[in-house]
């Protein structure tokens, strides 16, 4: 009888810790969708939206960041970039570049800022992240 106790006991157990651990996992995004996009608008001091500027995505982790992907900014001055986060990435930053890869950004901007209030983008969701750019 001892016996059987145990088993029923080891049972109840398991029923009760294996969605709990599947939980946990569904949470540090070890399962699930990893599908991120992330959207928004890069407007100037003026609220004139700015065509032809390169948004990039990229993924963090302990030994850095690398870029993952990118998109350039349409005449109204939005943008889309939707990307299945490699698991070895926790989480992701949105960036405007400097540089040769962003001309008209050079030229025209000295500083990209985001605007206040915006969550940072969530891997496996939708997140809008809107850019303020200065003038030089």
């Amino acid at each position: 009888m001892n016996t059987h106790f145990k088993i029923q006991s080891a049972i109840f157990k398991s029923c009760l810790l294996l969605p709990l651990i599947a939980l946990t996992m569904l949470a540090c995004g070890h399962l699930g969708d990893r599908t991120t996009v992330v959207y928004g608008k890069v407007f100037d001091e003026n609220q004139v939206p700015v065509d032809s500027i390169l948004v990039l995505l990229s993924g963090s982790r302990l030994k850095g960041s690398i870029d993952l992907k990118s998109a350039y900014t349409d005449e109204n001055g939005d943008y889309e970039i939707a990307l299945e986060v490699p698991r070895k990435f926790g989480h992701i930053t949105v960036i405007i570049p400097y540089g040769d890869e962003n001309p008209m950004f050079g030229k025209i901007y000295s500083q990209a800022t985001d605007v206040q209030g915006q969550r940072p983008p969530m891997i496996g969701k939708k997140t809008q992240w809107d850019f303020k750019l200065l003038a030089k």
